[in-house]
């Protein structure tokens, strides 16, 4: 027998690759941009600030797309991503053992 609980939201991290974030337009002046997000089964949008876009590109052309993490957060409301922000944090190489 399934126990059933009652959640008051549901919190996603997606994933996404950085050379298409890196492709994002956020022009200046403008405060947010909309985004759709494919997935294997929908369709998702968000709507993430403007100015964490241009700095998620500018840590894509830094570090380049193979090191970099781009992630969106925030809460699933039907096909919308809410409350979401969006990071590119370059990954940290493990150290190298000398041995």
């Amino acid at each position: 027998m399934t126990q059933i609980l009652t959640a008051k939201s549901m919190k996603v991290t997606v994933v996404l690759d950085p050379a298409e974030v890196a492709r994002l337009e956020a022009p200046d002046g403008k405060p947010r941009v909309a985004i759709g997000i494919r997935l294997p089964d929908r369709r998702v949008s968000v709507d993430v600030s403007a100015k964490s876009v241009r700095k998620a590109i500018v840590a894509i052309r830094e570090h380049g797309p193979d090191n970099v993490a781009a992630i969106i957060q925030g809460k699933l409301a039907g096909d919308t991503i809410i409350e979401a922000g969006l990071v590119a944090q370059a990954k940290v190489k493990a150290p190298e053992v000398v041995s």
